[in-house]
């Protein structure tokens, strides 16, 4: 008599080695895009905070920073850079412009040597509030 497991033999191993691979290119491949879809919305969020800190009379640049480095802090954000115009916030002016930038390849967990070097980039203009002193 002829036994059908001796030619299965084997089988389970090639079927995990073929499917293992895939599994975990879209297990990881998910949570890269969900990293850089947070990272985004961060880096949206932290240019917005910064904006609301600048636009109250008798703030400086530098809680414009502290605010929008703690944003990023958050999600662990490495090597921002943060732009203010004016960049003296006692200048008289109408709007505060607040950027962030930052290289996705730098915050990434996984995948920074397969991503291209594509800075995410978000600007916040807010009209500033009046001192009516």
């Amino acid at each position: 008599m002829f036994n059908q497991n001796k030619l299965r033999r084997g089988a389970t191993t090639v079927e995990f080695a073929l499917t293992v691979p895939i599994l975990f290119l879209l297990l990881f491949g998910g949570y890269e895009l969900s990293r850089a879809n947070m990272l985004m919305h961060t880096c949206e969020a932290a240019a917005y905070e910064g904006a609301r800190v600048g636009i109250v009379p008798g703030s400086s640049a530098q809680d414009v920073e502290n605010t929008t480095n703690r944003v990023l802090a958050t999600v662990g954000v490495n090597n921002a850079t943060v732009t203010i115009n004016p960049a003296n916030l006692e200048t008289p002016s109408e709007i505060i412009s607040v950027t962030v930038q930052f290289s996705f390849q730098d915050n990434s967990v996984l995948a920074s040597n397969f991503m291209s070097n594509e800075p995410f980039v978000r600007t916040c203009e807010l009209l500033r509030e009046v001192d009516d002193d």
